[in-house]
C-alpha cells in the first residue's frame, strides 16, 4: 500500500518523526519512498505493507499500550512518561487486527510532549482530540 499526505498540521521533520516512532513503538515497516513537488507543495510519499484484518476491539487497543508502559489518558489517547510520548487518535478506526490477533496502529498521532503538558492533559483529557 502507498499512501501520500500533503503536510498540513506537522512540519515535514515533525511528520517524518512520527513514521520513525510509529515504526520503532509498533514494530512498523513504514518507508519513506520519495519527496515530489505537487502544485509547488511538497508531497511525502510512504509505504507499508498491506494488512488484511478487522478492528481491534477498544479494549484490545488499552491492552496494547498498557503492555508498552503507556498510560490511558482518555480514549484512544495514551501518554508514556519515561519518553514524553502521546499517542492519541488511536481507535478502532484506526488500527487492524491480523488473524493472528496482532494490532498494527494505522496512522496514530504521535507527539513529543513535556510532562507539565501531560499533566494538564490528565485534568482536562476532553482536550486531547483538540490538538
Amino acid at each position: 500500500m502507498v499512501s501520500r499526505s500533503v503536510l498540513t498540521c506537522a512540519t515535514p521533520s515533525e511528520y517524518l518523526d512520527r513514521l520513525d516512532l510509529q515504526n520503532q513503538l509498533f514494530g512498523d515497516d513504514i518507508r519513506l519512498e520519495r519527496v515530489v513537488a505537487k502544485g509547488g507543495k511538497p508531497v511525502i510519499v510512504t509505504s507499508q505493507p498491506a494488512i488484511k484484518g478487522t478492528p481491534p476491539l477498544s479494549a484490545a487497543l488499552d491492552d496494547l499500550m498498557l503492555a508498552k508502559g503507556y498510560e490511558k489518558l482518555a480514549d484512544g489517547a495514551y501518554y508514556e512518561a519515561k519518553n514524553g510520548f502521546l499517542v492519541f487518535d488511536l481507535f478502532p478506526r484506526n488500527a487492524i487486527q491480523a488473524a493472528d490477533g496482532r494490532i498494527y496502529p494505522i496512522d496514530p498521532v504521535i507527539q513529543r510532549i513535556t510532562a507539565d503538558f501531560a499533566r494538564f492533559l490528565r485534568e482536562e483529557p476532553y482536550t486531547i482530540n483538540l490538538i
